[in-house]
Order: structure tokens, then C-alpha cells, then sequence
């Protein structure tokens, strides 16, 4: 009998304990399903307010005029009096939406960021001086700078004569890769299949390359928006100076090179046909949401004098990681009530405490 009544208890003991792992795992499964579903409602939340953020950006491209400064809004406090004329009209109101890829706060949980794209350089068409300096900032070998140049403009180009340096069909048939398109890039990614470009690994870190080019326009890359490597590869000029520029333009945008001047003390070597200080048609919108580890960026075109399609087209939307240029960011509020933010008051707190 005792030994009936020992092997009973040990059996109870392994069933209690047997129940007790079993209820272990069962509330761990519950609190990993819990989990993943309110991140999965979270992150369906955020696109949802991404959405809406990107509608109501896509209004004001389509609805509201530009100024020097640089997108209007219409319930801002400062209005555009119509009766001006347009010199007058085109100077900054002060609550304008910057379109120096300038962080803001969306609807909801969303943030967003406008950068013109007139402010960028065209890597299909500028000089081989801009784009050597560019490439030198990104962090290329002065010795590799001309050869990629060569090739990218092989690349491009329309004919079969390869540069000093270059490479043409028959240079990319040693490696095994496909040949050139001779066109226009259509992406600014797609650098990487022209010769040795994909190696330099310090272009596409953080999207460098991409963040700071485009594609569309053949205009000088407009003082008011551009990066500051922008302005140091396109208008040669020191880091300081860039940054003097960058400053002094979020209090009063430049509208003539006699005021770079004044700023910088350097005298720009710029055809006055080539000024620009005015944003472009083209629009980069950078789209994420608090606590993403991803962001979207929609490539838009304005077009209000097209016949039989929309006042404005997506050229393209990407999606990657959310860069740190925009996580590391303090948001601006927006003059306006079609953005309600759902982070404004959290901000405000963590500010006052500073």
C-alpha cells in the first residue's frame, strides 16, 4: 500500500508539474500572440495615417501656391494677398511648409518630410566637375572619381566610343553583366549596374546617392533646398558656407546671389540665367510613423496645365528603412488643421524639459 500511495504522489507530482509548464506556455504563447497583434494593429494604424498624410500633402501640391519659402497653407494665420504682384507674391508669409526635407508632423502617429527636388543634382546631365565633387563628399578615392564619371557617361550616352577610363558593350560582356541602356538613368539605383559603381560601397550607405540626386530637371540646384553637400558639390563651396546658407535661408530665403554673397563672402560662378531660388515642380515626400523601422518615399510631379490626366502624377514609391536623417529629426508643426497629430503633446512634453 505504501509503495501504491508513493507512485501515486510521484504521478501527481509530474501531472502538477506537467500543468504547470503547459500553463507556462500557454500564457506565453497568449502574451507572443497579444504581442504581434497590437504591433500588427500598430503598424496598420500607421499606414493608415500615412495615407492620410500623403492625401493631404498631394491637396496642398495640387491647391495651395508656392513662395520663395516655400509650400502655403490655407487656414495659416499669414495669407497670400492676391492682388499682389508676383515678385511680391512669391516672398515668404512665414508659415509656409519647407521644402528642404524638413521634418513634420502628419496626421496621427505620422511624420513627414518635402524636399524639391530642384534642390538635388541631376546625376544624368551635370557636369563632371559637380559630380566629382559629389562623389569625393560621399567618400570616393580621388584616383576612382573620373573613371566612374566615364563610365556613368558611357552608360548613358548614345553611341558605341568608350572614354579614357570609360566602358562600353563589350567591357561589360568580359564581366558577365548586362550592356549598357544608352538612355537616361530612370533610377537613380540604377547606377549600380554601371561598371564598378555598384563596388562603392560609401554611395549607397544610408542612400546617400539617391537622397541627394535626381532625375527630371535641367536647372542649377535651387540654393533654398538644397542638402548642404548639395551646395558644397554644386556650387563649390566649404562646409561652412553651406551651413551659413542653410541657416540664414530658414529665416529669410535667398532671392538673389547677391545675397549668397553677403552670407558667404564668396562670389558664385553662376550664369544669372541660371539662378534658381524657386521650387520645382517636382516634389520627394518621405513618409513614416512613430515606432517604424521603415519609411516610403513617393516621387511627385505636379502637372496643372496637362490635358485629360490628374494635376499631378506618382512617378514612383519606395520603400526601405527609416533612415537616421529623419529618425534623429525634432518635427515642426504644420500651420494647418489637416494635419492632427497624435505626438504633438508628446513632443511638447520631452521639449519642456530641455
Amino acid at each position: 500500500m505504501k509503495n501504491q500511495h508513493g507512485f501515486v504522489l510521484v504521478t501527481t507530482l509530474w501531472v502538477l508539474a506537467m500543468l504547470t509548464l503547459a500553463a507556462s506556455f500557454f500564457a506565453l504563447w497568449t502574451q507572443r500572440t497579444l504581442t504581434i497583434a497590437q504591433t500588427r494593429q500598430a503598424d496598420i494604424q500607421g499606414e493608415i495615417d500615412m495615407l492620410s498624410t500623403q492625401a493631404n500633402v498631394i491637396y496642398l501640391l495640387t491647391t495651395q501656391p508656392f513662395t520663395l519659402g516655400g509650400l502655403t497653407v490655407p487656414d495659416a494665420p499669414d495669407t497670400i494677398d492676391k492682388s499682389k504682384s508676383y515678385e511680391d507674391s512669391i516672398l515668404p508669409v512665414g508659415t509656409e511648409i519647407a521644402v528642404d526635407d524638413r521634418s513634420y508632423f502628419g496626421h496621427g502617429k505620422a511624420f513627414f518630410a518635402l524636399q524639391d527636388e530642384g534642390g538635388l543634382i541631376n546625376i544624368n546631365i551635370e557636369t563632371e566637375q559637380t559630380l566629382g565633387r559629389l562623389l569625393g563628399l560621399l567618400g570616393v578615392e580621388a584616383k576612382l572619381r573620373a573613371p566612374l564619371i566615364a563610365k556613368l557617361k558611357d552608360y548613358i550616352d548614345l553611341d558605341d566610343l568608350h572614354r579614357a577610363n570609360g566602358a562600353e558593350s563589350y567591357h561589360y560582356e568580359q564581366r558577365n553583366l548586362p550592356p549598357p541602356t544608352n538612355r537616361y538613368l530612370k533610377h537613380q539605383m540604377e547606377t549600380k549596374r554601371v561598371l564598378d559603381w555598384a563596388e562603392q560601397t560609401t554611395l549607397w550607405e544610408n542612400h546617400q546617392l539617391r537622397q541627394l540626386t535626381h532625375l527630371y530637371l535641367a536647372a542649377r540646384s535651387n540654393i533654398n533646398t538644397a542638402p548642404s553637400l548639395v551646395l558644397q558639390a554644386a556650387y563649390n563651396l566649404s562646409a561652412n558656407n553651406a551651413e551659413r546658407i542653410i541657416k540664414m535661408r530658414e529665416r529669410m530665403p535667398f532671392y538673389t546671389l547677391k545675397g549668397v554673397f553677403q552670407v558667404t563672402g564668396i562670389q558664385l560662378d553662376v550664369d544669372p540665367l541660371e539662378e534658381n531660388f524657386f521650387p520645382s515642380e517636382y516634389s520627394r515626400l518621405t513618409l513614416w510613423y512613430a515606432g517604424a523601422r521603415r519609411m516610403r518615399q513617393v516621387h511627385i510631379e505636379l502637372t496643372p496645365n496637362a490635358e485629360k490626366i490628374k494635376p499631378w502624377q506618382i512617378e514612383s514609391s519606395l520603400e526601405f528603412e527609416l533612415l537616421p536623417i529623419y529618425a534623429d529629426k525634432f518635427p515642426h508643426h504644420v500651420q494647418t488643421t489637416l494635419f492632427i497629430s497624435d505626438q504633438l503633446s508628446v513632443f511638447s512634453d520631452q521639449s519642456s524639459k530641455f
